[in-house]
């Protein structure tokens, strides 16, 4: 039996967690959006290949991913 998910995700908009969270970041090249966590020197964008601080104007931040643990979907 293999899963779709193993927990459910929440997503908070236009706000920031902690270093460690994974963060919805959007590139203001070509408005892919991805996730990354804060704690890393650089970010780069997997659909254009930008890159750049993780505080830099390229780069916005949609919001951050909450982790929740919930029931297992089968398919």
């Amino acid at each position: 039996m293999s899963y779709i998910n193993r927990g459910r995700e929440r997503i908070q908009f236009d706000r920031q967690g902690s270093e460690q969270d994974l963060h919805i970041v959007e590139c203001s090249h070509c408005e892919n959006e991805f996730r990354t966590p804060m704690n890393v020197q650089k970010i780069e964008c997997s659909h254009c290949s930008a890159s750049a601080k993780f505080d830099h104007p390229d780069f916005r931040v949609i919001g951050f991913i909450e982790n929740h643990q919930g029931s297992e979907m089968a398919c």
